[in-house]
């Protein structure tokens, strides 16, 4: 970032369409001229290829493809890319949006961390979750730009989608943890990567099993499979109050190899077997109808 050059302030009243809220965009460096500047509306960034420095309030981070930036309106940032080939698409929108957004989604959301904290939250998607939200953004560009209302719909609708995948329990760029840390950390909580065990933990971190093991318990003070088991005991207890599976179905569908261990595990956390729990929240459902 040139400290010479005073920031310049970006408006929604000049970047962003004020029927829908929002706009959208495909930028490649080299068709592009960036300085330091800030906005007041907001934006996600989503990078596609090449990489880049990516100098956010004094300080620079390095980025390359799949990484999920959340810029605030707070925040002055610029790029230096590093390659000919950096692109990401930006997707610019309201203030008002923002609240809304965040009114919808209460307080399943620390909305004071993201907009709050030092630097501008962010995540790094794996390859599929980058192809996969790229389509979804761009789909934004195939509608007919004058129906406001359904773009405006769209679009929020993805943010509800965007913040509540990936924002809803991300650190800020500022915190001590590994980035690839954090993202196994968080994925980890999908049903489909903590019934597979530990070895879709150590896939996700991409380090050997004794380095990723060491740094969980540096950061988050727990060891992998007791990471894993709390999350598919939440889960197995969620099930057990919301669905007529049986308790041996629930067992297999959490990720528990066999029943006693699950049983076990179960008693441990929750201080009563699984099918006394069952009956104990059935029994508290009914009395409230």
């Amino acid at each position: 970032m040139n400290l010479e050059m005073k920031p310049k302030k970006l408006l929604a009243a000049y970047h962003v369409d004020s029927e829908s809220e929002c706009l959208l965009r495909h930028v490649r460096c080299e068709t592009e001229y960036f300085r330091p500047h800030s906005h007041d509306y907001f934006e996600i960034f989503l990078t596609l290829k090449g990489s880049a420095e990516h100098m956010v309030n004094g300080t620079s981070f390095s980025v390359g493809r799949g990484y999920l930036i959340f810029v605030r309106d707070k925040d002055v940032h610029d790029y230096l890319s590093r390659s000919q080939g950096f692109e990401f698409v930006n997707l610019a929108f309201t203030k008002n949006t923002l609240e809304a957004l965040f009114g919808y989604l209460g307080n399943g959301i620390d909305s004071g961390l993201l907009l709050k904290c030092e630097y501008p939250p962010s995540i790094r998607l794996t390859e599929s979750e980058t192809d996969r939200l790229y389509m979804k953004l761009t789909e934004l560009n195939a509608l007919n730009f004058n129906d406001k209302k359904r773009l405006k719909l769209r679009m929020r609708a993805l943010l509800v989608e965007i913040f509540t995948n990936y924002f809803c329990d991300i650190r800020p760029l500022d915190s001590k943890i590994p980035l690839w840390l954090e993202n196994a950390y968080e994925k980890m909580k999908l049903p489909k990567n903590f019934i597979a065990g530990k070895e879709r933990f150590f896939e996700l971190c991409g380090r050997t099993r004794e380095h990723a093991t060491r740094t969980l318990a540096k950061h988050y003070s727990v060891s992998p499979s007791n990471y894993i088991n709390e999350l598919r005991l939440c889960y197995a207890a969620n099930l057990l109050r919301s669905s007529n599976l049986s308790v041996t179905d629930i067992c297999y569908e959490s990720g528990f190899g066999n029943l006693s261990w699950f049983y076990s595990e179960f008693e441990k956390k929750f201080k009563i077997s699984p099918k006394a729990y069952r009956n104990q929240k059935n029994q508290l459902f009914k009395t409230k109808i």
